[in-house]
């Protein structure tokens, strides 16, 4: 028994094993990709509460959201780690501001730009950052002149470059004086323009920044626009040369488009169509490239995410191993113990059950025994009560008529010339028709009625399409009971053709159809 509980217990337990053991070779694949170094940090702060730490990992995580353009979650990174800045570290939530509302721009949303360097640019002036203070300058003109606002996007300009040279900072100086340049080349002013470009240009190449490209670029664009197209193509073809030694594809291709322009303008078409489906395949295939590693970094966040869950729920899972282990083994030692148990209870539920199911056929026997009698005692007594109350309108009538016969004989020996008679004859015959008007027969009647027939009445005031009278009511009692014209005439003391008058005028106020019967009728109620 001992090797055969083993065995149970191992093959219970190795196809976890084995699964963890694939998805953990599988997950060092992820390991060094940048990605999943920035989220282990991330993880690691969030174990150990460390706000700071878990601050700068947000901040990992959203610079690189922001470099591969996923700009949704660069701002959520980036919010988090303004959320986690619990020092409040001012130079710390300005540089964020800045860099946040970089992504704004560039997403065109620039009111909330303007927000977020309107406060970093608090921060800067309070605390004398001179450098993000500069920064938040040049993005705020930028957002100006992406608004068409040229003025105001000088006056940030400006002062962006006043601070730069102050701190003798050449490139921060350099980019805005580009700024500058592109300013003034929206306003056509492009002899300014040429300067702001030049001086740019000066220093990106001594630096050898890969800036350069774009400012000779930007001066190229001044020759083509003042119509000097030779000079334009030359320079662009310097632009074309060096944007290829530095691999970078969108100055690549905006030299091509450029170049397809300048030709196009000085009339040879045939170079201007070549470098324009040369900026096309160039367009395309960078379309294509930054789509692909989007797709990429995004396909390594979810699998880099997808198997450290998995990994975790395994973790989980083993982290009970020895729980499970000793209750498998419990189970092992118990399970023949149970087995003769359960099957003594067996038997013994098998034979309480056979006896319940007996017992329960004789109590519903029983009880349909005594259902049938209930039943066959109602229907005795609705018969005995039919009958009586069929016998009650007869005796009704035949009271009736005799009073009738007895009021017409009075009346006729009234007639007669008596002198000691004809008063109290009167007086009989007229406390005889005042007993005929009496209702108290109808309401014993009533009773009885509804006693057989429940809210029968009720029922036929709910049908009526008009108010019917009390004649007509006892016209209707009468035809439930399925009695003839000649006996309703007797009880209600009115002729058959009477009986026909009326039976027309309630069919009037029935919702009936002239095919319809109107006994009928009154017994489906």
């Amino acid at each position: 028994m001992n090797y055969f509980g083993l065995i149970i217990i191992l093959c219970l337990m190795s196809p976890s094993l084995w699964a963890q053991h694939d998805i953990e070779e599988e997950f060092e694949a992820f390991k060094d990709s940048v990605f999943y170094t920035y989220k282990n940090q991330l993880d690691n702060a969030e174990s150990s509460r460390n706000a700071s730490a878990i601050r700068e990992a947000h901040i990992d995580l959203a610079r690189f959201y922001k470099q591969t353009q996923i700009y949704t979650e660069a701002v959520n990174h980036y919010n988090a780690a303004l959320t986690q800045n619990a020092d409040r570290n001012s130079q710390v939530t300005a540089t964020l501001k800045n860099e946040l509302a970089e992504i704004y721009i560039v997403l065109n949303n620039y009111k909330k730009a303007t927000d977020l360097l309107n406060s970093s640019l608090s921060y800067s002036e309070k605390h004398e950052y001179l450098s993000l203070k500069a920064k938040s300058y040049q993005l705020l003109g930028t957002c100006r002149e992406k608004q068409k606002q040229p003025q105001k996007a000088l006056d940030f300009q400006q002062q962006s470059l006043a601070i730069y040279r102050n701190l003798k900072d050449l490139s921060g100086e350099a980019t805005v004086l580009e700024n500058i340049g592109s300013i003034y080349e929206d306003l056509e002013e492009y002899d300014k323009a040429y300067v702001y470009f030049e001086s740019a240009y000066i220093f990106f190449k001594e630096a050898d920044d890969e800036a350069q490209v774009n400012a000779l670029n930007n001066l190229a664009d001044i020759y083509r626009k003042t119509g000097r197209y030779t000079e334009a193509i030359e320079k662009t073809k310097d632009v074309l040369e060096l944007a290829f030694s530095y691999d970078n594809a969108h100055q690549i291709g905006s030299a091509y488009k450029d170049l397809a322009k300048a030709y196009a303008l000085a009339e040879d078409y045939k170079q201007a169509h070549h470098y324009a489906l040369a900026y096309q395949d160039i367009v395309e295939k960078e379309f294509y490239s930054q789509n692909f590693n989007q797709l990429n970094a995004l396909q390594t966040i979810f699998d880099t995410k997808e198997k450290e869950s998995q990994i975790n729920l395994l973790e989980e899972r083993n982290n009970t191993a020895e729980t499970r282990l000793a209750a498998l083994v419990i189970i092992l030692l118990l399970f023949f113990a149970s087995v003769i148990i359960f099957f003594y209870f067996l038997k013994r539920k098998r034979q309480a059950k056979l006896d319940l199911q007996v017992y329960k056929q004789r109590a519903l026997e029983a009880e349909l025994e005594t259902k049938a009698v209930h039943e066959q005692n109602l229907q005795n007594e609705i018969q005995l009560k039919t009958a009586t109350l069929s016998k009650y309108s007869l005796s009704l009538a035949q009271k009736n008529k005799l009073i009738e016969d007895v009021s017409a004989s009075l009346q006729k020996i009234s007639s007669r010339k008596r002198i000691d008679y004809p008063s109290k004859l009167i007086d009989l015959s007229n406390e005889l028709e005042v007993h005929l008007k009496e209702g108290d027969e109808w309401s014993q009647f009533m009773i009885l009625f509804e006693d057989i027939h429940p809210h029968f009445s009720q029922k036929l005031n709910e049908k009526a399409l008009q108010i019917l009278s009390a004649t007509e009511v006892r016209l209707a009692l009468l035809l439930r009971l399925n009695l003839s014209s000649k006996e309703i005439a007797a009880i209600l003391r009115i002729t058959p053709d009477s009986v026909r008058v009326a039976r027309y005028r309630l069919r009037k106020k029935l919702p009936l159809e002239s095919q319809d019967d109107l006994v009928d009728f009154m017994l489906k109620l």
